[in-house]
């Protein structure tokens, strides 16, 4: 007795096609939800940065001011001039490295 068994059924054409369009449906869906995940991790890592940034130069900021202060106050005790001269010294040094500062930035942009 010979037993014959039928060949699978091949699948067609049109079928393996809109398997292939399914797939790649798919997977532009998924690369579109990482890429999605990946934006908003970096995102989150940034805004981090930027606080603990904004908080560096907030405390530095404090910082110059009362080392300004120090310098006013050390060219008021070791020299005689009087406090307000010294507010007038520092000030206009600081004036003075501002104004330079902002004349190399400027020519820098031209």
């Amino acid at each position: 007795m010979s037993v014959r068994t039928e060949p699978a059924a091949q699948p067609g054409l049109s079928s393996l096609i809109a398997g292939i369009l399914k797939d790649a449906k798919e997977l532009a869906v998924q690369g579109a939800a990482l890429a999605k995940l990946e934006v908003k991790d970096e995102l989150l890592k940034a805004k981090s940065a930027a606080i603990a940034a904004g908080i560096g130069v907030g405390v530095a900021a404090v910082g110059g001011v009362l080392m300004i202060l120090m310098v006013v106050h050390l060219l008021d005790a070791f020299t005689t001039i009087p406090l307000w001269g010294a507010y007038g010294i520092v000030g206009g040094v600081l004036l003075l490295l501002g104004a330079m500062m902002f004349i190399v930035g400027k020519g820098k942009v031209d």
